[in-house]
């Protein structure tokens, strides 16, 4: 049995089927879905992970079925985790899904294969 939620992965797949740009990657007991090495949206358990801005973030997460993304490395003030109550609403699914690409987008690239040693 799987860590996640399976039926939230088939969804997600189903909204970013046509979106190149989106690694698939499973990670830290889930999935994540990253744009230029930066996670962008993922699944812990039955939440939705969406990494949208600080500052949408922040105004957020007093509403019922938003909270903070707090994994066990340390809080990341730019992610939201979302329950299924919210997500499983397909306006409110897409609306979290296009401003996370949007947020993530304009991120600079990881390049997770080298270091700043590797480069000199």
């Amino acid at each position: 049995m799987a860590e996640y939620n399976e039926k939230l992965e088939d969804l997600l797949d189903h909204h970013l089927i046509a979106n190149e740009e989106l690694e698939k990657r499973k990670q830290g007991g889930g999935i994540g879905y990253l744009i230029n090495g930066n996670m962008c949206l993922g699944i812990y358990k039955d939440l939705l992970v969406a990494r949208i801005g600080e500052r949408l973030a922040s105004s957020l997460v007093d509403r019922p079925g938003i909270r903070k993304y707090l994994p066990d490395k340390g809080l990341y003030d730019d992610f939201v985790m979302i329950e299924e109550q919210v997500y499983s609403h397909t306006k409110a699914l897409q609306k979290f899904i296009d401003q996370s690409i949007s947020y993530t987008g304009r991120l600079p690239a990881k390049d997770h294969g080298k270091t700043q040693h590797d480069s000199q």
